[in-house]
């Protein structure tokens, strides 16, 4: 089912799953995936779902058709990203698991960006919930990633320095010819 913003949305913190959650009205609830300890006092009220929170969504939604995930992922994905953006702790970017490439200056609220880790083999699609001058906040927008001491989930975030960003391109997919005789 795909989600549209609505008016009767609001945002709330539920303390009994220590998560912030989104109201969806017609008795759908959305369960963000940050603990309460990641999160600013802001997050501990209740608000509505704003004008900006819907542009931010159609934003984050438009960008996110360019990778191939489900209406459910996608939808948390992007609900996800509205909930780091609005109510994230400010973090220490974590970016030494990552190549430097220089090749973006400062990435837009709501791209999608690779990384490639230090070991020059793998790399990895995340979507961009608040740019910044230097850092941006990112969250992983593919089933898991395995960096040197953890592993990421889908939704993760982590704040990785500009310098470590690079244009999200979509994988050619090339026709599959015969077998050459």
């Amino acid at each position: 089912m795909k989600l549209k913003p609505d008016d009767q949305w609001r945002w709330y913190f539920d303390t009994d799953h220590d998560r912030v959650m989104l109201d969806l009205s017609k008795g759908m609830v959305f369960r963000s995936c940050f603990p309460a300890k990641m999160l600013t006092p802001y997050a501990m009220g209740e608000t509505s779902f704003s004008v900006e929170d819907a542009a931010l969504y159609y934003c984050f939604e438009e960008q996110t058709r360019r990778i191939n995930i489900s209406d459910e992922f996608r939808a948390e994905l992007i609900l996800n990203a509205l909930v780091a953006f609005r109510f994230i702790k400010p973090q220490m970017p974590r970016s030494w698991y990552f190549s430097r490439f220089a090749m973006i200056e400062k990435p837009v609220q709501g791209e999608l960006i690779q990384v490639r880790l230090q070991d020059c083999r793998t790399e990895a699609i995340f979507l961009v919930a608040e740019a910044g001058d230097s850092a941006s906040l990112c969250l992983l927008a593919q089933p898991k990633l395995t960096l040197s001491d953890r592993v990421m989930s889908f939704c993760d975030p982590i704040k990785i320095m500009n310098d470590r960003l690079m244009p999200f391109v979509e994988p050619v997919r090339m026709p599959i010819y015969g077998t050459a005789v």
